[in-house]
């Protein structure tokens, strides 16, 4: 007699949160607080969110006029930094009331980040490759530029950056390249060819030594920087995915060893980013996942989707 197959049923979140009018484009757990929850949508608007009555502590309308891209968290402050696609970076205080505002003048698809208690870097200009870092206590805030070397033409829009141990600033370009500056002298160290057609970098993070980056192709490229000079890694060089499209990637910030990644398909896909090995596959949201964050004391992971949700997952050790 043959025995039945047991068929697993696909992970479900723990709990989802309904109640945004638009596309959620950011997400950011409270560094100072595991219950709290930040998130962005298309229209400018922020949320403070309670995870444990999964009711919001505020809701604010008129922060920015267009879809923010960037959320961080000025920890000693305990103040919320945004970014928004209307070319302002700005900073709100606990009670969500904005404290300081900058006009960059830049237009883009990319995030910022905090590079020390006081500095913010973010792309500036109407020169869509140059980024800066942004001084929020000075008079003149733009403190340092970064710059692709004059070889490097054509790099396009900054697609995503990330600050690297306070030493390094990566950034991805709309060309397909990643280039790695040293924040001291705001030299560019580095400069590698990510895609071989010049398709853009859609998704980037930067983990242990490691640079892991999505395209709009169905691979995902891991290059090495051990060294100060980015090869591909030794354990892995790509993941190829089931269906073409990175919109978001995101690395578990203890460790490193579990790898994020949410595809155009609407899935997010769990990996082990030392071997490349796929663990699990969350198949719950109907639209494109914009942003992924993890909170290290809970062990939860949230995905903000573009079908106006934000799925929230215990990940557990994987």
């Amino acid at each position: 007699m043959e025995k039945k197959r047991t068929v697993l049923q696909p992970p479900l979140p723990t709990f989802v949160l309904r109640s945004f009018p638009t596309s959620v484009t950011c997400v950011k757990y409270d560094s100072t607080d595991s219950t709290r929850l930040f998130a962005g949508d298309q229209q400018g608007s922020v949320y403070l969110y309670n995870l444990r009555t999964r009711l919001p502590i505020y809701s604010l309308s008129d922060v920015h006029t267009s879809t923010i891209f960037g959320l961080n968290q000025l920890d000693q402050l305990k103040h919320l930094v945004t970014f928004s696609k209307d070319g302002f970076v700005k900073i709100l205080n606990e009670n969500g009331q904005c404290q300081w505002a900058y006009q960059t003048n830049h237009c883009s698809f990319s995030n910022c980040d905090i590079l020390s208690s006081n500095l913010i870097v973010v792309p500036v200009g109407s020169d869509q490759s140059l980024v800066a870092a942004l001084d929020f206590q000075s008079s003149n805030p733009l403190v340092k530029t970064f710059q692709p070397s004059s070889s490097d033409t054509n790099s396009g829009m900054v697609m995503k950056l990330r600050v690297f141990n306070n030493q390094w600033l990566f950034v991805a370009y709309e060309n397909g390249s990643l280039k790695v500056f040293d924040i001291s002298s705001s030299k560019q160290l580095d400069s590698y060819q990510v895609t071989v057609d010049h398709e853009p970098i859609t998704a980037m993070d930067v983990v242990c030594d490691t640079c892991l980056c999505g395209t709009t192709k169905s691979d995902l490229i891991s290059l090495d920087f051990s060294s100060l000079k980015l090869q591909p890694t030794s354990t892995f060089r790509q993941i190829e995915l089931a269906n073409a499209g990175t919109s978001f990637l995101r690395c578990r910030p203890n460790d490193g060893k579990l790898l994020a990644v949410a595809g155009w398909d609407s899935r997010i896909r769990l990996f082990r980013r030392e071997t490349g090995k796929q663990l699990a596959m969350l198949d719950h949201h109907r639209q494109q996942v914009n942003s992924i964050d993890f909170d290290l004391s809970t062990k939860q992971m949230a995905c903000a989707s573009q079908d106006k949700t934000i799925s929230i997952w215990d990940i557990y050790n994987k």
